[in-house]
């Protein structure tokens, strides 16, 4: 980032409070795009005030003018790619690379799995246990992960709902008829989506249960989550990889199966009966799409 550069060179010249703040904004890019100016403040210990002198000794000459410029330069390096870019120039389809993608993903997981706060973890799970409804939420990629979430935890007799942030007609219809007991799980990971952001700030707003998955402590969810599992992400080519991603949601998912057994068994049960049910209709539903009535030569959709 330009802006980074730009700030990392001024560090030189700074009073001690001064540099606190640039290393922080070194250190936590992404909390300057989605924070206020008073989060920012109370996140450092410094008073507004004194970032807005820090900013006036910039180009940027105030926080909104940095925000807005940090903000470019995310857009920037999202919608053009540059990451993508960069591998391509840099990489080649060899053995090595071969090998490094290997080591990049049995990595991620690795890490993940090394970092699970144990006791974070099973709270995660019994607020999940706790809930009436569960949403989960994603965004594109995100949204990939939040669907494979979805199916596993529905298995189990949970009663879920995924939500693609970036509707916005389905986002207001989950808002306006959550309930006290439903949660929300939100899934981003850089670059974080603005929409999962947007509806973590009304969440926490409206005192809901809010629960996170993302990649670090900076990440702009994790102020209004009441239990946060973080993943390692990174990926050698592309922005993010999902496998850390999916392992961790395997987990919190089988978790939670084994700590609702009879809730399992009663779904199971009325799942069982309903398959035999089927099974036994002369024309063996989901099996064939039309029923043949022999005394026409037609046939009719049901």
């Amino acid at each position: 980032m330009e802006v980074l550069k730009t700030i990392q060179e001024l560090l030189p010249g700074l009073t001690r409070t001064q540099a606190k703040i640039a290393e922080y904004i070194l250190s936590h890019p992404d909390m300057i795009c989605f924070s206020s100016l008073r989060q920012v403040a109370e996140e450092i210990g410094v008073t507004e005030t004194t970032i807005l002198n820090f900013c006036k000794k910039t180009e940027f000459k105030s926080f909104a003018g940095l925000k807005k410029a940090m903000c470019a330069d995310m857009h920037d390096k999202l919608f053009w790619n540059k990451k993508l870019e960069a591998s391509s120039n840099r990489y080649d389809a060899d053995d090595e690379m071969l090998m490094k993608l290997k080591e990049n993903q049995q990595e991620a997981i690795q890490t993940t799995m090394e970092g699970i706060n144990t006791h974070e973890l099973f709270q995660f799970v019994e607020e999940l246990s706790k809930a009436h409804h569960i949403y989960i939420c994603g965004h594109e990629v995100s949204l990939v992960i939040a669907s494979n979430f979805r199916n596993k935890l529905a298995n189990t007799g949970a009663r879920t709902v995924l939500l693609d942030v970036n509707n916005y007609v389905d986002v207001l219809d989950a808002l306006t008829h959550c309930g006290e007991r439903d949660v929300f799980i939100l899934i981003t990971f850089p670059f974080y989506a603005a929409q999962t952001v947007a509806v973590s700030d009304y969440l926490a707003s409206a005192g809901a249960t809010v629960l996170a998955i993302t990649d670090k402590i900076s990440s702009p969810i994790v102020k209004n989550a009441k239990h946060v599992l973080f993943c390692n992400a990174k990926h050698v080519v592309f922005h993010n990889s999902i496998a850390p991603v999916t392992a961790l949601t395997d987990i919190i998912a089988s978790l939670y199966l084994l700590q609702n057994k009879e809730r399992f068994q009663n779904y199971n049960e009325k799942v069982k009966r309903i398959e035999t049910f089927f099974e036994k209709c002369a024309v063996p539903a989901y099996e064939y799409e039309y029923y043949y009535n022999e005394d026409e030569t037609d046939k009719k959709v049901f």
